[in-house]
């Protein structure tokens, strides 16, 4: 494998893993607020945030993955 597939690899990792991070803790502020409100229209809600929530992680993999290797070879 070349350093550029690894280094790409690498940034999509970082990105993922920031971003589980961050969903871990929406899913608390999601559960604090499901208990205080009615339970009507949630699943159309939680289907507009995976919808959301997949775009962002494919962008987000794909740009981190790029900006990590052109910052390799930028300085390579």
């Amino acid at each position: 494998m070349s350093s550029n597939i690894i280094l790409f690899v690498c940034g999509a990792t970082t990105f993922l893993f920031v971003f589980g991070w961050f969903k871990a803790a929406a899913i608390v502020v999601f559960k604090l607020e499901l208990s205080k409100n009615s339970t009507n229209g949630v699943w159309k809600k939680l289907l507009q945030v995976f919808f959301v929530d997949l775009f962002i992680c494919i962008i987000g993999v794909i740009g981190t993955g790029i900006i990590f290797v052109s910052i390799f070879n930028l300085f390579h």
